[in-house]
C-alpha cells in the first residue's frame, strides 16, 4: 500500500538557493511514515513500539522551492525480525519525480527498551510492495568507515536536537553534517547510517573527511571510541 500526503514548503525548510534542504526532506519523509503508521494503527497511541530509521539513501533530481507544494509518497518493502524497508518519493504537481529515498529501519518497545518483531498479523495491515522500487534492492548495506577526518568539531545534544524519545532526531544529523561540508550548495546524493543514537545532553564529536568521489561526516563518541552515526555525500 502506497501512502501519500501533501506538503507545503516553507522558508523554514529551503537553504539559501531557495530549495528544499537534505534535513527538510528527510523530516517530509518522517513525518509521511508517522502518517501512515496512524493510519494503519500502529500510531504512538496505540502501541510502545516505535520504528527508528538505522539508514537513509536519498537521490534528488530536482529540488522544490519554497512556496512550492508536493507530494510525498510512502511504502513499505519488506520486514525481517526487528527490521524493516520502506521507500519514499517526493512529486510535484504535475507528477515529476523529484526525490527518491530507500531506508532501514528497526522496532523497538519503548516500554521495555529492548527491540521487538511486529507481529506478522499487525505488519500485514502496511501492505507492503516489496516489487515497487527506485533502486532495485531490498536493503541498504551499512557504511562501514569514513574519509579520514581533515577537521573536527565537538557539540552536545540540547533541547533543540533532540526528539520526543529523549535521543537526537534522526533529520538534525543532516543539520550538523551541513555545517561541516564546504559551500552552500547541498550534494543532491547522500546515504546515512545510524549505529547508536545520542542522548539528551550527550556530547560528541563530528569528523569530516573527503576523498575523490565523496565528502563524509562521521558522528563519534566524546572519546572518539564509538561511531554514532556516517553520512556520505557524493560529489
Amino acid at each position: 500500500m502506497v501512502y501519500s500526503a501533501k506538503f507545503y514548503i516553507g522558508f523554514s525548510d529551503v537553504n539559501p538557493d531557495l530549495g528544499i534542504s537534505n534535513s527538510s526532506i528527510l523530516r517530509l519523509f518522517e513525518n509521511a511514515c508517522c502518517m501512515q503508521g496512524e493510519a494503519v494503527g500502529d500510531g504512538f497511541k496505540d502501541t510502545p513500539g516505535r520504528w527508528f530509521v538505522t539508514a537513509y539513501r536519498v537521490a534528488v533530481s530536482d529540488r522544490p522551492k519554497y512556496n512550492d507544494t508536493v507530494t510525498v509518497s510512502t511504502w513499505s518493502r519488506e520486514a525481517r525480525g526487528v527490521s524493516a524497508s520502506r521507500e519514499f518519493e517526493m512529486r510535484d504537481g504535475d507528477g515529476r519525480l523529484l526525490v527518491k529515498a530507500l531506508s532501514n529501519w528497526a522496532r523497538m518497545n519503548t516500554e521495555t527498551g529492548r527491540l521487538e518483531r511486529m507481529s506478522p498479523e499487525a505488519f500485514e495491515r502496511y501492505e507492503s510492495e516489496p516489487e515497487r522500487t527506485n533502486f532495485g534492492e531490498l536493503w541498504l548495506p551499512k557504511l562501514r568507515s569514513a574519509s579520514e577526518g581533515i577537521s573536527e568539531q565537538a557539540f552536545t545534544v540540547g533541547k533543540n536536537l533532540a526528539d520526543p524519545n529523549r535521543h537526537m532526531n534522526n533529520v538534525r544529523y543532516l543539520d550538523l553534517a551541513a555545517e561541516m561540508l564546504p559551500g552552500e550548495s547541498e550534494p543532491n546524493e547522500f546515504e546515512i547510517t545510524y549505529r547508536k543514537a545520542y542522548a539528551l545532553g550527550e556530547s560528541g564529536i563530528l569528523s569530516y573527511g573527503e576523498d575523490a568521489e565523496s565528502r563524509t561526516v562521521a558522528f563519534l563518541s566524546e572519546d572518539r571510541s564509538e561511531t554514532h552515526a556516517i553520512a556520505k555525500f557524493y560529489k
